[in-house]
């Protein structure tokens, strides 16, 4: 059953940011163009995190940089993830509002970009998840030792194996579940960094920032120490408190632009240069 839950899930993930980015074109009548941008952003941003965290991880572990006391480390760890990936991740948005799409200025279009750059994540994690449901069912009959499996190995990845194939069905499905908790989080980020450059206060993307590095975080610490299943529930929590704080912001939107309501689109005389371009 594990195995027909975890297809269901990859799959799931690859299928929900493709469905999400054209229910969302079609009902606000916009170009994919701002989906796509918006998923570049995220690549963007994790083209500097990943080295960052590499960097970091060596220097630590090196005693170039000082590390905290073994019973601060979690907390350490914790924050320390939580703001880079707030942190490199809005300024990825910030910089596509503020340079890339300067007439992009209501809530739809943050909507968009924000599903763009959380889509792309739950895709390419879904193609990752296939990757490993297709290795697992290869390896769960192979012999590792006829693979070119290290000896030493070789135990370590029969257990890992092990684990997948006795794994409750739920577990297949929690990926999936993860994504659009994680896609919702990232429209409400979007927009809220949308929403500073709009209003001309900075604070909201620092709200974005730290709003990010709260869910990231606590889904970090809270792992080892409730397991998977509770995590979600509270991750769960927090993409609600997302959901208020998104359509919170597109009534202030609605007061920041009267004219257009913050919510509708360019006329379909004002697209067409964009849609030119796609």
């Amino acid at each position: 059953m594990i195995l027909v839950t975890s297809l269901i899930g990859v799959f799931g993930m690859i299928a929900l940011p493709i469905g999400l980015g054209f229910w969302l074109t079609r009902a606000f009548r916009l170009p994919w163009r701002l989906f796509w941008l918006g998923a570049l952003a995220f690549l963007a941003s994790q083209v500097v995190h990943i080295p960052v965290l590499y960097g970091l991880t060596a220097a630590f572990q090196g005693g170039v940089l000082p590390s905290p006391p073994l019973v601060w480390q979690a907390a350490f760890d914790t924050v320390v993830l939580g703001l880079l990936a707030g942190l490199f991740e809005e300024t990825a948005r910030w910089g596509l509002f503020r340079f890339f799409l300067r007439d992009r200025r209501t809530w739809n279009e943050g909507v968009l970009v924000g599903a763009g750059h959380g889509g792309i994540e739950a895709f390419l994690l879904g193609v990752i998840g296939l990757v490993t449901v297709g290795t697992m069912v290869v390896l769960r009959t192979a012999d590792l030792t006829m693979l070119g499996v290290p000896a030493e190995q070789v135990d370590a990845m029969r257990l890992q194996v092990m684990t997948f194939w006795e794994a409750p069905a739920y577990m297949g499905l929690l990926g999936l579940v993860e994504r659009v908790f994680a896609i919702t989080l990232h429209i409400a980020l979007s927009v809220m960094v949308l929403y500073g450059i709009v209003s001309g206060r900075p604070i909201w993307f620092w709200l974005a920032v730290l709003w990010h590095a709260v869910v990231d975080g606590m889904a970090v610490y809270l792992l080892p120490r409730i397991g998977a299943l509770a995590v979600e529930g509270v991750v769960g929590g927090m993409a609600l408190i997302s959901l208020g704080i998104l359509f919170g912001l597109r009534q202030a939107f609605v007061r920041q632009d009267p004219d257009r309501g913050g919510q509708e689109p360019l006329s379909v005389e004002e697209d067409r240069p964009f849609e030119r371009e796609v």
